[in-house]
């Protein structure tokens, strides 16, 4: 054959297999596309075609996709992406491959995923509770028996005595002297449990890479202070601490004439400060919200101010209110209750510890559950020894080493 020849035929050829390849494009661009099941739920893609109009654009975004990653990706294929139909289709269990991959990827669960290990932190997340601010500041008491009861002078009042009764006076020669007594009174600690239990499974006990036993101690002692900081300002004194803001001594000062709900003034601050008896151990306690009261507090000099709140100068020192400390507490009222902002001498305070935070644990409690019992407890109580506030000899203003304010409604 002649090289005329044999071109026209190769010629001819290529043309019948372009005319097939045509032919074979015009139906796939009128062919419904398969597995749109799997997509349905997206309501941005349409049902028919994903979105495209037609096959030969569908590749095309592809390749731009593929050549210029820096580019935003056409949201139609996002809607296709592998990343999105495993948000959409895990809860179903439905895996499916990305359009066009033939590779092995981490992305496909079905097709290399699988075997891509999740890491595991054996490290907790969790948010520290508030430190204690009265954390060695009031008096401890041991505890050998649930009940004992402490001998305090009765010297609450000032006019006449300040050693419970006793008074000492003049005498001239041979005049006899006059005869006083001293008075007491007995402050009682009556020891009561605070108790914690939880419950777990035997195979989360094995199964866990974290001793979970060790997570509830640790939960449970931030539990267990936690709930001695708040019985200590708020406790009702029956069954439980009984809280400076239930105790017979307690000294409420009456808010300003004319005085806004929810505030606080400098006038009231000096009135506290006044009627503080130890206030070189107090200390200040404020619920956070009370905080843009205070900072901006001032004293009026002349035609300007002191700042009564003073920022701290030095990190993990708290700020300082009238030269003593300031500590915001979650534990304290909320602004315009009566208890938002406290000052008290912690010092007169009794703690008294029974039996101290102890922990144990069954397999018996629930045996047939396969469940193990944890269980916390310490016996303890607490109170301001002072019954009443105390008189002082020129003035009828009482004292008390716990103060705060009235509520402002």
């Amino acid at each position: 054959m002649s090289n005329v020849g044999k071109t026209a035929t190769d010629t001819g050829r290529l043309l019948a297999t372009v005319k097939e390849l045509e032919g074979k494009l015009a139906r796939l661009e009128s062919a419904q596309p398969s597995r749109k099941e799997l997509y349905a739920e997206s309501k941005s893609i349409p049902e028919t075609q994903y979105g495209f109009r037609t096959p030969r654009e569908f590749l095309e975004c592809v390749m731009k996709a593929y050549l210029d990653p820096s580019r935003s990706i056409d949201k139609r294929l996002q809607g296709l992406s592998t990343s999105y139909i495993r948000k959409q289709k895990a809860e179903a269990g439905i895996f499916v491959k990305a359009a066009g991959s033939d590779e092995a990827s981490g992305a496909n669960d079905p097709y290399g995923g699988f075997l891509v290990p999740i890491g595991f932190s054996p490290d907790m997340l969790k948010l520290d509770p508030e430190a204690d601010p009265m954390a060695g500041k009031v008096t401890t008491i041991p505890m050998g028996n649930p009940i004992i009861k402490i001998p305090a002078r009765t010297d609450k009042n000032h006019t006449t005595s300040v050693s419970g009764g006793l008074t000492v006076t003049r005498r001239p020669e041979t005049v006899a002297g006059t005869s006083s007594r001293m008075e007491v009174e007995q402050v009682t600690l009556q020891a009561s449990s605070l108790f914690g239990l939880s419950y777990a499974t035997e195979e989360l006990l094995t199964d866990s890479p974290i001793s979970f036993s060790a997570l509830l101690a640790a939960g449970f002692s931030d539990q267990f202070t936690s709930h001695l900081i708040n019985e200590r300002i708020n406790g009702t004194g029956v069954g439980e601490f009984e809280g400076i803001l239930a105790s017979p001594a307690l000294v409420s000062v009456a808010k300003e004439s004319g005085q806004a709900a929810a505030t606080i003034l400098y006038e009231n601050i000096l009135k506290m400060r006044a009627r503080c008896w130890g206030y070189g151990n107090a200390i200040w306690i404020a619920n956070h919200d009370t905080m843009p009261q205070l900072m901006t507090l001032n004293q009026a000099v002349g035609t300007g101010g002191a700042v009564v709140w003073q920022p701290s100068a030095r990190e993990d020192h708290p700020d300082l209110l009238l030269g003593r400390p300031l500590i915001f507490s979650e534990y304290a009222k909320t602004l315009g209750t009566q208890g938002d902002i406290i000052l008290g001498n912690w010092k007169e305070y009794l703690e008294g510890t029974y039996q101290p935070l102890q922990n144990d644990e069954s397999v018996h409690v629930r045996f047939v559950n396969h469940e193990r019992c944890f269980k916390f407890w310490t016996r303890n109580d607490g109170r301001c020894w002072w019954r009443s506030a105390l008189t002082p000899k020129n003035s009828t203003s009482t004292l008390s080493p716990f103060v705060v304010l009235d509520t402002r409604s």
